[in-house]
């Protein structure tokens, strides 16, 4: 069974909420997940789970979970769900150059009951860990 890192900004009560609900449909789809906060997670243990999703708002005030993506990416798939703001654009130029095209970001608005934003992650994190993904090794 597959486990996704959820790693969400404690401060905000709207990533924790989205962290919740990203959760709940993964395990819909027979995803493990496990949520951590932002201050108690650390490169080492996140790289023992096959993805990482960084919740948290567009404006926060810890660079430590983008630390947390840079330290990730490259070993296994990262992805941002922006909780509040439309502009992904803005998180983006926070991050080195060479990722900026590799991590996807995904909005949840502040007024979506049902954000699109959850359901448009979970469909790429399936993609990514399953058949399709980092782990299709071909061998011939």
């Amino acid at each position: 069974m597959d486990r996704v890192a959820i790693v969400y900004y404690q401060r905000d009560a709207r990533a924790k909420l989205l962290a919740a609900e990203l959760a709940a449909q993964l395990k819909v789809h027979a995803l493990r997940s496990e949520l951590l906060a932002v201050t108690n997670s650390s490169a080492h243990e996140l790289i023992y789970f096959d993805a990482m999703v960084l919740v948290g708002p567009v404006r926060f005030s810890r660079m430590h979970g983008l630390a947390l993506v840079t330290a990730v990416f490259g070993f296994r798939p990262v992805a941002l769900l922006i909780s509040g703001g439309t502009d992904g654009k803005r998180i983006l130029r926070r991050l080195p150059k060479h990722m900026r095209g590799e991590v996807p970001v995904f909005m949840a608005g502040d007024d979506d009951p049902q954000p699109n934003g959850v359901s448009h992650l979970v469909t790429w994190l399936r993609a990514m860990i399953g058949f399709s993904g980092y782990r299709a090794i071909r061998l011939s």
